[in-house]
């Protein structure tokens, strides 16, 4: 239950929380997680709520008033979302984001859960478990920072290699400390992921130990940087900037050679480490020998190093796990 400040009034636009939709989302968002708090999230609330206010706007009686928002409004959006999912033109995950993110501006606006709706009763449940391999090569890695480069994109060149070395998320690699990290591989020969974590989760256990690959990534990332900068991020006012400067012109680049989105960077990295780890082919490849135990050592590794401390989460990286153990089939003498 929420117990912060802004009182809501029913007789005014908005809860009284301001004279637009959007405006209000963001001094309700700011009050239920604090103003100088969780940036991330209430920033991505705001824009995935947008996606419903534009619905609202085009409605026969357009809404443009929180108050006006009923249950009947949150199930027909689920349906337009649900209908979007089996066209294909969606994917369930975002289709529940969107509607996870109705539920917390409506729990932020109205402070209660009279408009809620369960994201997968419409949508359908989502998949967390990866089925295709990433199409990550050197060959079109080295592209993709070529024409970042030619973008006059050096940093998002730096977000490539970074991600495609450490593993890193998004945010961790444009909030890293580079120069911490130069030290840490100078002093140890790893480096410790604590910067931009998913939800503030710092570990000691999640360290990456440094190969030629991984200092090369942070050396280039390092010559993009000024002296007196720590993260690539330093170099702009905001990190909202940054998206449009680098981030959203850097994903353009990595289109243009095949790679769908940066998270596929991150997923060839955990399926480097589970090879190397446990000496067998990732079951998205389902070739060879497979072996359950080896496996499991394998998910561990990868769980460690992609920061989430849960086994189950490496299959959104390296695919299903197989049954049963398997021989390496055998080829029949010429």
């Amino acid at each position: 239950m929420i117990t912060k400040g802004l009182k809501r009034s029913q007789d005014k636009r908005n809860f009284g929380l301001g004279a637009k939709p959007g405006y209000a989302t963001k001094i309700a968002l700011a009050d239920m997680f604090g103003s100088h708090d969780h940036y991330n999230t209430r920033h991505t609330h705001t824009q995935r709520f947008k996606h419903f206010l534009v619905w609202l706007s085009e409605l026969d009686e357009p809404i443009k008033d929180l108050r006006l928002i009923t249950q009947a409004h949150l199930e027909a959006y689920a349906h337009y979302l649900a209908e979007r999912v089996e066209l294909g033109t969606t994917s369930v995950a975002y289709a529940q984001n969107l509607i996870s993110t109705a539920n917390t501006v409506m729990l932020a606006t109205r402070r209660d859960r009279k408009i809620y709706l369960p994201p997968s009763e419409f949508v359908g449940a989502r998949c967390y478990i990866r089925t295709d391999l990433p199409n990550i090569t050197e060959d079109n890695i080295r592209l993709a920072v070529r024409l970042a480069e030619l973008d006059n994109n050096p940093k998002g060149a730096a977000m490539i290699l970074l991600a495609r070395a450490f593993g890193m998320r998004l945010r961790e690699a444009a909030l890293a400390n580079l120069n911490r990290l130069q030290s840490e591989s100078s002093q140890f020969e790893r480096v410790w992921i604590l910067d931009g974590t998913k939800g503030g989760r710092r570990s000691k256990d999640r360290f990456v130990v440094v190969g030629n690959m991984q200092q090369q990534a942070l050396d280039y990332a390092l010559a993009t940087i000024a002296c007196q900068q720590d993260c690539l991020v330093d170099a702009y006012r905001s990190y909202r900037i940054f998206i449009n400067q680098v981030i959203n012109p850097m994903r353009l680049s990595l289109k243009t050679v095949g790679i769908r989105c940066f998270k596929d960077l991150r997923a060839q990295r955990m399926i480097d480490i589970y090879e190397e780890h446990c000496g067998q082919s990732a079951p998205l490849k389902q070739t060879g020998s497979f072996n359950r135990d080896a496996d499991l050592e394998g998910r561990r590794e990868v769980s460690r190093e992609a920061g989430h401390g849960r086994i189950g989460v490496a299959a959104s990286y390296i695919g299903k796990r197989a049954r049963k153990d398997r021989e390496a089939p055998c080829r029949e003498s010429e």
